[in-house]
């Protein structure tokens, strides 16, 4: 039972999560329910995961963050969508109209089969979020924002949701904003923000999967582990949202366990020990003064790496 979930759980929800969004549309259920629902089981099915085959047994124990999490995500998830949505959708609906003027009709291939719509929303929307998270790491006030994903140190499943508003609102924009803009499909977003929740969710979580040959095309599991390291030279690397072909494109890929290297992640999160640990600190922290790099004069470096030690379910 361990290995069918270490080997198939990811390839499996990575085909039954937009599979099941795709027929609960087809039933005439509105796109919103149609999307979170199956969303909401595969978080479920990620937590039991989790605790029958955890990577490291003791993430699976709250350290005070639990709160944090549910609340980010509430808000960067939930409040924040509904609150700019009206003005949002109104300002693309404008400018989408005028695009496909100019263009003589629209310019995304809608006449395309879904599963193709799907591969290539997947790849523009990696592009312009490989830039912008890459831009969240390397431009000073765009990392003040970032830093709250960073900070938690353990992964679980649900910190993938751990996001500052201002951080969330630009990744939106690096993401979607060009395939909505070039008249995207209300469905196909409904396919990709489900591939998004299993690559999200299998980048934070603290299940032991593996992917082997799949390390090839989507940045989750072990690849994400090491963007989470205290250590800049591990964590600068991986910034794929669901794949990494554009880190391989790029040189920014790091995967010391393809190359045979026999360690694990060290310690994760921010080397800042000053760093608000609950949300309206973390809230309020890129708005005040001091220093949030991730290397600090006032912090200790990160001392080795961690043996990889799976426990076994």
């Amino acid at each position: 039972m361990g290995n069918l979930l270490r080997y198939g759980f990811f390839p499996f929800a990575l085909v039954a999560t937009p599979l099941t969004v795709h027929l609960l549309l087809q039933q005439g259920l509105h796109i919103a329910l149609a999307t979170y629902i199956p969303i909401a089981v595969l978080g479920m099915a990620y937590l039991a995961t989790e605790h029958l085959i955890p990577y490291r047994r003791e993430w699976n124990t709250p350290v005070g963050d639990v709160g944090n999490d549910m609340l980010s995500g509430g808000i960067a998830y939930v409040l924040l969508p509904r609150l700019l949505s009206p003005v949002y959708w109104a300002a693309l609906a404008g400018a989408t109209a005028w695009l496909a003027q100019l263009a003589g009709g629209g310019v995304w291939p809608g006449h395309w089969p879904l599963w193709a719509q799907l591969i290539l929303l997947l790849l523009a929307g990696d592009a312009g979020r490989y830039w912008g998270h890459r831009l969240a790491h390397e431009v000073p006030l765009l990392w003040r924002f970032h830093a709250v994903h960073h900070s938690p140190s353990r992964l679980w499943f649900f910190n993938a949701v751990r996001q500052h508003p201002v951080d969330k609102a630009w990744f939106m924009a690096t993401e979607l904003l060009v395939p909505i803009l070039l008249g995207v499909s209300g469905e196909v977003l409904s396919l990709y923000l489900a591939v998004t929740a299993v690559c999200g969710f299998a980048q934070h979580t603290n299940a032991d999967l593996r992917l082997g040959p799949l390390y090839w095309f989507f940045n989750v599991v072990e690849m994400h582990r090491w963007h989470h390291s205290q250590k800049i030279e591990e964590s600068d690397h991986n910034y794929g949202n669901n794949l990494i072909v554009y880190d391989r494109l790029f040189g920014t890929c790091y995967h010391p366990e393809a190359r045979g290297e026999q360690r694990g992640v060290g310690p994760l999160g921010l080397m800042n020990p000053d760093y608000p640990k609950h949300y309206w600190g973390q809230f309020m922290a890129p708005f005040r003064r001091g220093n949030l790099d991730k290397a600090t004069v006032d912090a200790k470096p990160p001392t080795g790496e961690v043996e990889v030690k799976p426990a076994d379910g």
